[in-house]
Parts: structure tokens; sequence; C-alpha cells
């Protein structure tokens, strides 16, 4: 299928690992221009490195803080002068350190907040003027299934992604006369640093240890494996794809029928 991407311009975030930078990957292989960033420069250069090497396609990249509200426009002045636009933008940021509802403080809800609320909702509003201009546009955000079901001592995260994913329905429905998407796409038990992160600190909480923890998780899933990030890339890529055209106001699980 061609997907049309051909020369599209694209802004993935947190793109230096993970999920991210299968999207980067996905996006670059299919033809579109792509902007990388993240906040370890290091790590950033060699994921682009890597998209460069797989796909033959030079990437642009920048470091970046979202999270850090006048960081923003700045960055996206960047954006601007390497690609001349933006017509797909990749939400997607890295969730804070576990903590259960009922023992995080006021610090720890207002920094949640303005890591992942604050920060994709300030992004995704400074990207509509152009998209509405082109009347094109596709906004795809990468949450969590704790939106639908609740994570152990994930309470930071559940709230803010639940609330940033009623920010995307409600907006998707005022900009889809403009010829802009949104959707958003809520992993399971992706394979990343940041699941290998979390059992860690579960097996410290519990006594046990990472290959325990990870069998366990794996039991769960009705697949009986973890998801790999290229399987949740394909979805981010033809959402972001012309023949995506008329899907809007989603959210897909992609969880191994989790």
């Amino acid at each position: 299928m061609e997907l049309g991407l051909k020369n599209r311009k694209a802004l993935v975030c947190a793109s230096s690992s993970g999920i991210g930078l299968a999207i980067a990957r996905g996006l670059a292989a299919e033809g579109a221009h792509v902007f990388m960033c993240a906040r370890n420069e290091e790590k950033l250069r060699k994921a682009a490195d890597e998209v460069q090497t797989a796909t033959g396609n030079r990437v642009a990249t920048a470091t970046v803080d979202l999270s850090v509200a006048n960081a923003i426009q700045p960055f996206l002045d960047k954006v601007n002068e390497a690609l001349g636009g933006i017509d797909i933008l990749i939400n997607n940021v890295g969730g804070p350190p576990p903590s259960a509802a009922s023992e995080t403080s006021s610090q720890m809800w207002q920094s949640g907040f303005e890591q992942l609320f604050l920060s994709m909702t300030a992004l995704t509003t400074q990207c509509l003027p152009y998209m509405k201009r082109q009347k094109f546009g596709r906004i795809i955000s990468v949450t969590s299934i704790s939106v639908v079901e609740p994570i152990e001592q994930l309470g930071i995260s559940t709230a803010m992604r639940a609330a940033f994913t009623a920010y995307c329905k409600t907006l998707s429905n005022e900009v889809a006369p403009h010829g802009i998407t949104l959707n958003t796409i809520m992993p399971g038990v992706i394979h990343t640093p940041r699941i290998e992160y979390l059992r860690t600190e579960r097996a410290k909480r519990l006594g046990t240890s990472l290959d325990e923890e990870m069998a366990k998780t794996r039991a769960t899933i009705p697949m009986h494996r973890l998801g790999k990030p290229e399987e949740l890339a394909h979805l981010a890529v033809f959402l972001a794809s012309e023949r995506a055209s008329y899907i809007t106001g989603q959210n897909f699980c992609v969880d191994g029928g989790l």
C-alpha cells in the first residue's frame, strides 16, 4: 500500500530509544522528512545515525526538555527552519517515576502535570496554525493502556495520560474541519528500556528479580510475550498517512490482547 508519506514533514518526540525511535525509523522508511528530539544528546545522535543507516534518509535532530514551557517555541523554530513546517506530530514522552496515588505529593503531581500534560498540549497547540493553513495534519499521541485500566504504582502517569486523552478527543472535534486528525495509541507492555526500569523497580519492592517480574508480565498477556516497538510503530505510521484520512478521535490499544 502506498501511504503517501514521501516528503511529509514529521516531528517525533522522545525518539532516542524505544517506541519513539521505532516510529521515527518507520516514517523515514516511507520517505518522510523526520526531525527527532530527546533530552540526551549522545543517545539522540546514535539514534539518528541508526535511522539514517536503516533508511538511507537523513534526519534532523535537537535536544530539548519539552516540560520546560519557554523551551517549546525556540525548539519549534529549529524544526521549522529544518523542515519548513510540520505535517505530522508524534507526541511521546517518557513516564515519571512510579508511585502509588495515595503516596504522591503535590510537588510530584505538579511535575507530572508539566511533563505529561502541559508539554504535549503546548506543543500540539503551537503546531496547529501551520496544519490549518495547509488543510492537513496528523497528530498521533503515544499514551498507555493505563488510560482504560489503571496500572499499579503508576498513579501520576495514569491520571495525566487520561487527562491528555480527553484533551485529544475534545481537540479532534474542533480541528476535523481543517483536515487535521488526532488519534492516540495506548501501548500495553512493549519491550523498551522504560519497561525494564519499571520491572526492576517492582523487583526491588517485592524482593524478586527482573527475570521473575518479566516472566510474570508475559504470563498476563494473552500472546504470552512482550510487544516490539516496531509493532506499535506500524500503526503510528499508518495513522500518519494519507490512507488514514477518515480516522480521528480514536484510541487504539496495542497490547497483545492484555
